[in-house]
């Protein structure tokens, strides 16, 4: 049996397949905290289920704050976009 990494969500806190969810990453190349499409970005990293529930939580909860402890609430228009696909 094949294993499936499994992360949590800072929206729901739930653990889902890391396939599942959208990886917010800070690049160790420039620093940047943004959406890794390719989930294979290096540097500290968080994840989000593409769910507007968990867009809300996160951002109320303060989430990706937490995890990158700095202030990055751009980041949850740029989740939004591509939760909707834009």
């Amino acid at each position: 049996m094949k294993h499936i990494p499994e992360r949590m969500c800072v929206g729901c806190r739930k653990m889902k397949s890391k396939r599942e969810l959208i990886k917010i990453v800070r690049d160790i190349s420039d620093g940047q905290i943004k959406i890794d499409s390719s989930q294979k970005l290096f540097g500290r990293g968080a994840y989000i289920c593409p769910d507007d529930n968990c867009l809300k939580l996160s951002a109320k909860k303060k989430g990706f704050e937490r995890v990158f402890r700095t202030q990055v609430s751009y980041i949850y228009d740029q989740i939004g976009k591509k939760i909707h696909g834009g």
